[in-house]
């Protein structure tokens, strides 16, 4: 969870071979330190037959040279350019066939370069690492294809609502440090830049001794170290340079009050924090918990109707600081300047009269518990592991539970009064003035277009497997499923790998078909009575109950509970109490009523969500159920009755789904759920929840204008005849992934590689393709600049037509069907994704199995059932296109 860090200075050791050394505690962790320097850290976890690699070099955006803000981002992005040895093609390709998650994120310190895959192509992903850790390209050829990617992303970044005045936030606070560089990076310094300067950088610090290598999974730690060790061992060490400690001025007391992009008026109080290098560190961590906390006074104003969403929000640490904000956003209309001095009187009263104890220890306990977590997501592992040795310079994720268990109450009390003093806050109010409009567009011109390279990509001897073998081993899940007598279908699966449970449950409800004509939003003012307590104990009375399980628990439509094994039954009776008797009295609905309220209508002040709905009402027939659209007005219509009246139709037994996962038996699990939820009884016939067919929409053009725009951000979508009962589906689906990724990811798609990797028109463009009961949709995105939108258009067009007319070449069929394949296993990976996946294909009326089902329909899928499902459901020429862009 990446949650605290800390100092502790870890020795490189030296010598011939690596010295590991094991956690007395935990035969499942292996350290070592090979003699050029590298920190490896194998953690075994047998959750799935899946493993995560996270490197972590440690140097990141702080460490940019002053010229040339961006440098790391740069960089970080280059090592998916190629090497000596490995090329752009080929990484891509080897990449997109493991099928997996295969990221990286340049930090103010670290970047970190992440793979999950299935656990028996670990050796894959550490013959690229070692490559990459070894020598890079940094050609500038190919750096000028990345810049354009790179500086869409720039545009990207800087279009978001808000983020101005965030930026200059840092630039104030962090006056005069490498702190208040943009880390992101400026379109500016990409063009100054050149292949030659990214070579340099590189040199100086991507190096084994300075970086820290985590694998977590199903591996064997000893075989995985000894593999490590025979890629790694020999990439020289190099000197790196010293970092230079920031020298932070005071922050003096700022008030900034401007109008803002964001679509609702938002308060902010800001104060700097002490960073990861300090001893004050954990007791901050847990004193930003406290805040955060759903009983503290900061949540508790968006309880009392005072806003739509409250809270305290912190940005990534940094050894010498860390920004934190109490933040407040009020319902359009409203004064922000109120609510900055409603915050501010919060946090000066913490400070003068401190934290409820209460409140901390039950704070505190919950956070411990929440330590164990990680082990139930392989990623996550890895990713925990990382950040504790690379971020937080500490030995373990123990030792960080061990500092937890030391905080005070004093110690919180402390940094309160230290810190949250108005002389050195940085106040903001921040007012929207924007309200998005329609407009129509021209047919998009012709532009030269470059070429796809031709010919099948060789791989290295090391890298063949991973498209000639498509058997990748499959997650050993073996639920137990039930039906209770009230109809609540249990789904159970035991995991034993933390002493952890989840519980996962869904209504199957569709508020379009369900709710009363005049009660548009309804759906919604229900929601949020669950956050009101029950209709025994009140709002604060439950969430002490939950805090002394250390549990977390939601309510309503889709339904959630996460706690310790031992507190099970206890928890189990908190979430049906919830669940079955909500809080329905005039106060608790009145508040709901007014929250619902506020929130529709600064969603309905945003220009995408306006855009959305524009972009349905070209798709859909008038008077379709999927244009109908909540509206302050209506949800202020609605009444007590009204809102009882829904939960009593659309809340039933017989179309819920429980599904429970972790540290428990089908018995003692179905035992405590029948108990808790058995008297639960659903009245009249079930509806009817299947959207009616609709005719297939004529091609249109929609163009909105956010202020905040810098690029055009495209999206193509169109209503498809298909649906889930016709078997070509799965021709489509794996069509889809040849063309834009689809749940593939986009690396080696054909738009991927003609738009980003070839002509450096967009940073991300992906497909998706949703295949429903009754309706289906096809749709494209992507985002480049406004002079560039013509000849993206044209390539995709391109692309999608070739889809029609030829099959897919073997070798690029073989490719994504490996990597399809490997993605079911990666899927598994976490217990919350695999309750999840059990879930919604419950609800969904899918076999449970469906993904086996999938990857056995898809690995028998030709070439020509692809082309021939194009030709049939996909529309060129039927596309609603909507514009987002200036």
């Amino acid at each position: 969870m990446r949650l605290l860090a800390f100092i502790l200075s870890l020795s490189l050791l030296t010598g011939a071979a690596p010295r590991p050394a094991r956690a007395a505690a935990d035969p499942s962790i292996l350290r070592a330190t090979l003699a050029n320097g590298l920190r490896v850290l194998v953690v075994r976890d047998t959750l799935a037959p899946v493993v995560s690699t996270e490197v972590s070099y440690l140097v990141g955006s702080s460490d940019d040279p002053a010229a040339f803000p961006g440098m790391a981002h740069a960089q970080e992005h280059m090592l998916f350019r190629g090497t000596r040895d490995v090329s752009t093609d080929q990484l891509n390709t080897i990449a997109t066939a493991l099928g997996g998650d295969y990221n990286a994120f340049t930090r103010p310190t670290v970047t970190q370069f992440l793979f999950t895959v299935p656990a028996n192509d670990l050796d894959v992903v550490l013959h690229i690492e070692a490559d990459r850790m070894r020598d890079v390209l940094d050609a500038q050829s190919e750096w000028a294809d990345e810049r354009g990617a790179i500086e869409q992303e720039v545009a990207m970044d800087e279009s978001q609502p808000g983020s101005d005045f965030f930026n200059d936030v840092r630039v104030k606070v962090y006056a005069g440090t490498p702190y208040a560089r943009d880390p992101v990076g400026t379109k500016a310094s990409f063009d100054r830049l050149t292949g030659t300067e990214l070579k340099r950088f590189y040199h100086t610090w991507y190096a084994p001794n300075n970086a820290v290598l985590v694998i977590a999974g199903d591996v064997d730690p000893a075989q995985a170290l000894a593999k490590v060790t025979s890629l790694f061992a020999e990439i020289p060490r190099r000197d790196v340079p010293t970092r230079t400690v920031a020298h932070l001025a005071p922050v003096h007391r700022t008030v900034i009050r401007r109008v803002t992009t964001l679509p609702y008026p938002l308060a902010v109080v800001g104060y700097r924090l002490p960073g990861v290098s300090s001893k004050d560190y954990v007791a901050s961590f847990l004193l930003q918990a406290v805040l955060n906390s759903e009983r503290g006074a900061l949540r508790s104003l968006t309880t009392h109707g005072l806003t739509i969403g409250s809270g305290f929000q912190a940005e990534p640490a940094l050894p010498e600081s860390q920004l934190c904000y109490a933040v407040g956003a009020v319902a359009p209309g409203q004064d922000p300047w109120a609510m900055t001095e409603r915050l501010e009187s919060i946090m000066a009263r913490y400070a003068r009269e401190g934290i409820p104890a209460d409140l901390f220890e039950a704070t505190k306990r919950r956070v411990i518990a929440d330590q164990q977590l990680s082990r139930n997501s392989i990623t996550e592992l890895a990713s925990d592991w990382s950040d504790v040795l690379a971020v937080d310079k500490e030995p373990s994720v123990e030792y960080e539970v061990a500092l937890l268990r030391g905080v005070s109450l004093a110690d919180v009390n402390r940094l309160a009064r230290a810190f949250f003093n108005p002389a050195h806050a940085i106040v903001g109010a921040l007012t929207p003035t924007y309200r998005a409009g329609t407009q129509s567009t021209e047919k998009l011109s012709e532009t030269l277009l470059p070429q796809r390279p031709a010919g099948n990509v060789t791989l290295p001897s090391w890298a063949q497997p991973v498209i000639t073998n498509f058997e990748v081993p499959q997650p050993s899940l073996s639920p137990t499923v039930s039906e209770l007598p009230n109809g609540i279908r249990l789904i159970v699966q035991p995991e034993t790998i933390s002493h952890s449970v989840f519980v996962f449950g869904g209504i199957d409800t569709e508020p379009p078909l369900q709710e009363p004509a005049g009660s548009d939003g309804v759906s919604t003012v229900v929601e949020g009575i669950f956050d009101y307590g029950t209709a025994t104990v009140d709002r604060d009375q439950f969430q002490r109950r939950l805090e002394a399980l250390a549990a977390r628990e939601d309510a309503g439509a889709r339904f959630s509970l996460q706690l310790t094994s031992d507190a099970f039954e206890q928890g189990v009776e908190l979430l049906a109490d919830n669940e079955l008797h909500p809080r329905f009295d005039a106060a608790s609905f009145q508040a709901a009523r007014r929250q619902a309220a506020g929130n529709v209508a600064a969603s309905l002040s945003g220009s995408h969500v306006i855009a959305l709905h524009d972009l349905d009402a070209k798709l859909l027939p008038a008077g379709d159920p999927g244009l109908r659209q909540a509206t302050p007005k209506s949800i202020a219509a609605i009444s007590l009755e009204q809102a009882k009246a829904y939960y009593a139709k659309a809340f039933r037994p017989d179309l819920t789904t429980i599904v429970v996962i972790g540290d428990i038996s089908p018995p003692r699990a179905r035992a405590a759920i029948e108990h808790a939820f058995g008297s639960w009884q659903a009245a009249g016939p079930k509806p009817d929840l299947t959207y009616p067919s609709v005719p297939l929409n004529a091609p249109d053009m929609i163009k909105i204008t956010p202020q905040t725009m810098q690029q055009d951000a495209v999206t193509l979508t169109e209503l498809i005849g298909i649906t889930r009962d016709d078997p070509s589906r799965y021709a489509l689906t794996l069509g889809n992934a040849v063309l834009g990724g689809g749940d593939a990811g986009p690396l080696t798609s054909r738009l991927f590689r003609e738009l980003r990797m070839n002509a450096g028109l967009v940073y991300q463009v992906n497909t998706s393709l949703s295949i429903g009961r009754s309706r289906s949709r096809f749709e494209i995105a992507y985002a480049s600049s406004p002079k560039n939108a013509a000849q993206a258009h044209t390539l995709v067009d391109r692309d999608l037509r070739e889809m029609q007319r030829a099959p897919i070449p073997q070798r690029e069929l073989e490719l994504t069907k490996a990597s399809l394949l490997r993605r079911t296993v990666v899927d598994a990976s976490a217990e919350d994704a695999i309750a999840g996946g059990l879930l919604r294909r419950s609800i969904e009326g899918l076999p449970l199995d469906e993904p086996a089902i999938a990857a056995g329909r898809i690995k028998a899928t030709t070439a020509e059932q692809i082309r021939d499902a194009f030709a049939r459901w996909i529309r060129p020429a039927g596309f609603v296109q909507l514009t987002e862009g200036p």
